[in-house]
């Protein structure tokens, strides 16, 4: 019968012979080696290879934990069973950790120490009974935050599969009408009359400008990603920032009022240009899309206590109110149904408060009085008097 080939490694002389002699009077096992310390235990590891290795917590040299984990790296087919006098909970999960599969406190009976190892050349677990059970509460604890971790990356990826197939949705709208112009145009371009080629030219360039925003939406999101929840902000005057976002809309010009930010050249704020901007068209671009044909969009700047709020109206139907509470969560539609009339990938509202977050600052939603929607972005103010010195 092939017995189970066994290493000690203890660096007490005492123990570790009593463990040599305990373990050879074992007709089943035969002990390859015994070393005094975790750089000859993990060298005799690599050189015996044994089925199992006892290997001490304490040892000098980097201790049970080092020993466990090289000899695992250089003898995988090695089993390591720890040994301590130790079983406080902090010493029991490094050496679980660590990949041992049994745990033998110090004391323990001569047949549990032979039964532990015999259960961990099978692969079967083991724990002396002084572990106490805040240890097992702790494993059940990770155990739990495991299975939590597999749910989370399983909703994570039904999440990425779903943003997927609503991009390539939104994506090929604009592309099919570009598509159409350019076939159109090469079949027919000589029998085209000069009022259908400008209504068709303005619809290239409406998806264009659609392309363009979904792919800077996208961008955004990417750089939040690899930025973390903080921007780079620098001080900056409102007006540039909402310049820069009605540059966005040339062809709604005549839709989009504002209060003349170019009449406050004082009123500065602490923003991420580009970030900033695209929170601000997100939300210029969803009220543009909820006023119909030709409603009217407000822009308002104001600073107030610190901040510099950037309040964007419209004249549409409103937000319902059972999804008042939703809108801001991804992949929310207020019209959800295949029929809708609204593009859109349902992240940009999300993403536009994402962005303003990370600016310290917010973005929240309000019915406007008389009909419609009124959203507000609050920027940290630079330089912004308190409320009482606006009032007074």
């Amino acid at each position: 019968m092939e017995r189970i080939r066994v290493l000690v490694a203890e660096d007490e002389q005492a123990v570790r012979e009593a463990l040599v002699d305990l373990l050879s009077s074992d007709a089943a096992i035969e002990v390859v080696g015994s070393a005094k310390d975790t750089d000859e235990a993990i060298q005799m590891a690599t050189d015996f290879k044994p089925d199992v290795a006892l290997v001490d917590v304490k040892m000098p040299g980097g201790g049970g934990a080092r020993a466990a984990r090289e000899i695992r790296a250089n003898s995988p087919q090695t089993h390591v069973v720890a040994l301590s006098a130790y079983e406080d909970r902090r010493t029991v999960l490094e050496m679980l950790r660590a990949g041992v599969v049994g745990y033998v406190v110090k004391g323990t009976s001569a047949d549990e120490i032979l039964r532990t190892v015999r259960r961990s050349l099978r692969g079967q677990g083991s724990l002396s009974v002084e572990v106490t059970a805040d240890v097992i509460h702790e494993l059940v604890a990770l155990l739990d935050h495991s299975e939590a971790l597999s749910r989370e990356l399983q909703e994570l990826d039904r999440t990425k599969s779903e943003l997927i197939q609503i991009v390539s949705h939104e994506l090929f709208t604009p592309m099919t009408t570009i598509q159409g112009f350019a076939m159109l145009v090469s079949e027919q371009g000589e029998a085209l009359q000069v009022d259908e080629v400008r209504d068709l030219a303005d619809g290239v360039i409406r998806a264009s400008d659609r392309l363009k925003r979904l792919v800077g939406n996208l961008d955004a999101a990417a750089r939040l990603d690899r930025a973390g929840v903080e921007v780079a902000t620098r001080p900056m005057a409102a007006r540039d920032l909402v310049l820069r976002v009605l540059s966005e809309f040339p062809r709604f010009q005549g839709r989009i009022v504002t209060d003349d930010p170019l009449e406050q050249p004082e009123v500065r704020l602490w923003a991420d240009l580009e970030l900033g901007a695209r929170a601000l068209i997100v939300v210029v671009e969803n009220a543009l899309a909820f006023s119909g044909e030709d409603g009217l969009v407000e822009i308002s700047v104001q600073p107030i206590e610190g901040d510099v709020r950037m309040t964007v109206s419209d004249h549409g139907a409103g937000v319902p109110e059972e999804l008042r509470d939703r809108i801001f969560d991804a992949f929310t539609q207020t019209d959800a149904s295949i029929t809708r009339s609204h593009e859109g990938l349902g992240i940009g509202l999300f993403l536009a408060r994402r962005i303003m977050r990370a600016h310290g600052g917010d973005l929240t939603y309000a019915p406007r009085p008389g009909g419609g929607s009124s959203f507000v972005l609050s920027f940290p103010g630079f330089g912004v008097p308190a409320v009482e010195a606006l009032e007074a």
